[in-house]
């Protein structure tokens, strides 16, 4: 225990540096406290694969080829024999659609716009994460559960529930094979096959 007065504490008094040293991990940990981590950006990467999507009446399954670049994603969809290619450019804020006929639209409400202008919806700019095996880190997420080697099976996040497996190596290190996003009266199955980095 340092008894040391006030007056005694000089430069070179062994309690001073020790106060100096508590003050330091104070500061440091109250630092921690109140940073706040950034969101971490989806990594770029390419990936190939099958999209399958079901809901009431309405069914639809295609390949795909989906490009992300930061923030930014250009995906592409078509069905047997390259026929009815429908492609998706933007990000969280914009989406760009050029449907069969090379028709070209825009809209800043990527959700309702995409179900308006496709028939379905998803929030897109969190699929980046879900496919790779994570949630967006953003946003909240309840009822994750993994399995018992740890990788993640399944999570609810923006409303939908996202299952996860089929693990295996790739170039971004262990991603899902199957990725099934659901909520009621719509499913949407991810088959990803392909997976390429930048």
């Amino acid at each position: 225990m340092c008894r040391s007065s006030a007056r005694t504490l000089d430069r070179d008094s062994p309690c001073r540096a020790l106060a100096c040293k508590l003050l330091l991990v104070c500061l440091t940990v109250s630092g921690c406290a109140l940073s706040r981590p950034e969101p971490i950006a989806p990594a770029d990467f390419r990936l190939g694969g099958k999209i399958a999507v079901r809901g009431g009446a309405e069914a639809f399954s295609a390949s795909f080829d989906w490009a992300q670049r930061g923030e930014t994603y250009d995906v592409e969809f078509w069905g047997p024999l390259g026929q009815g290619r429908v492609r998706l450019r933007g990000d969280a804020a914009r989406l760009t659609i050029t449907d069969a006929r090379g028709v070209t639209s825009a809209g800043f409400s990527v959700g309702p716009f995409m179900e308006a202008a496709l028939g379905w919806a998803v929030p897109i700019a969190a699929l980046p994460h879900w496919i790779r095996g994570r949630y967006d880190p953003g946003s909240p997420v309840a009822g994750e559960r993994r399995a018992r080697d740890g990788s993640l099976t399944s999570f609810e996040q923006f409303g939908w529930v996202v299952e996860l497996s089929r693990w295996r190596p790739s170039a971004l290190g262990e991603v899902p094979g199957k990725i099934v996003v659901s909520r009621p009266g719509r499913r949407i199955l991810i088959i990803c096959k392909e997976w390429s980095v930048g």
